[in-house]
C-alpha cells in the first residue's frame, strides 16, 4: 500500500499517513449539521466551521502512522465491526470543550445511540491495543465537532447562546459500518479520504 502523504518519520525514515477511525454521516445530517451555526447568532461568524464535507464521528484518531500500523488498523477496525449490530444515532443539542465562556471546540452532542456508540468506541480501543497501538490520551465522549475557535483571537463567549441551543434535535441516522480515514492536511484545511470501510454486523450476518 503507498503513502499519499508523502510524508516521513524523520527517527525511522519511514513514510507516515495521518489516520483516523470514524463514523461518517449522511448527507441530510451534514446539510442539518451545516445550519446549527445559525443557533448561534452572530457569535458564529467568530468561530472556524468544519466544512460540511469533513463533518464526521470520530471515535478513534491515531494521528501519523507507518504502512504497517495502517494495515493493523483496518484490522482492529474489523474486529471490532465484525460482531457489532447496525444502529441508530439522533443528534442534538450543542455545548463547547472546556466550556461555553471560553470555547475552543464546538459541538453537537449524540442523544440517541450514544451508548452504543461508546460501546463501540470500546471495542476499537481494545482491538487497537492488541495490536500494539498506544491507549487512547482521553476517555471518549461522543460527540460531532463543527467548530472551533480561531487561531490566535479571543473564542467568543457563548454562554449566552448556548443554553438556547441544548434542545435542538439535528436529526438521525443509522451507523452500518466503520471508516479508517486518512487525513491530508492543506493550508485552506484538511482533506479526508477514506482508506477502508468495515461494516457493522458482517459476524452476526454470518452466523445467521
Amino acid at each position: 500500500m503507498r503513502s499519499h502523504t508523502d510524508r516521513r518519520d524523520p527517527r525511522a525514515g519511514q513514510e507516515r499517513c495521518r489516520i483516523f477511525i470514524a463514523v461518517l454521516l449522511a448527507p441530510a445530517l451534514v446539510d442539518a449539521a451545516a445550519r446549527a451555526r445559525t443557533l448561534l447568532g452572530p457569535a458564529a461568524e467568530r468561530l472556524r466551521w468544519v466544512a460540511p464535507g469533513n463533518l464526521h464521528l470520530t471515535l478513534r484518531f491515531l494521528g501519523g502512522i507507518t504502512e504497517a500500523q495502517l494495515a493493523r488498523a483496518i484490522e482492529a477496525a474489523r474486529e471490532a465491526a465484525a460482531p457489532a449490530a447496525p444502529f441508530e444515532i439522533t443528534l442534538a443539542g450543542m455545548g463547547a470543550f472546556p466550556s461555553a465562556r471560553a470555547p475552543r471546540v464546538v459541538w453537537i452532542g449524540v442523544q440517541e445511540g450514544s451508548d452504543r456508540l461508546a460501546a463501540l468506541a470500546a471495542s476499537l480501543e481494545a482491538a487497537l491495543r492488541r495490536r500494539k497501538f498506544p491507549a487512547a490520551d482521553r476517555p471518549f465522549r461522543p460527540h460531532l465537532t463543527v467548530a472551533r475557535a480561531r487561531a490566535g483571537g479571543r473564542p467568543p463567549d457563548l454562554s449566552g447562546v448556548l443554553p438556547g441551543a441544548e434542545g435542538c434535535v439535528v436529526g438521525s441516522q443509522g451507523v452500518d459500518a466503520l471508516s479508517v480515514m486518512e487525513s491530508t492536511l492543506r493550508p485552506r484545511g484538511p482533506i479526508y479520504r477514506e482508506v477502508a470501510r468495515e461494516p457493522l454486523g458482517a459476524a452476526v450476518e454470518s452466523d445467521v
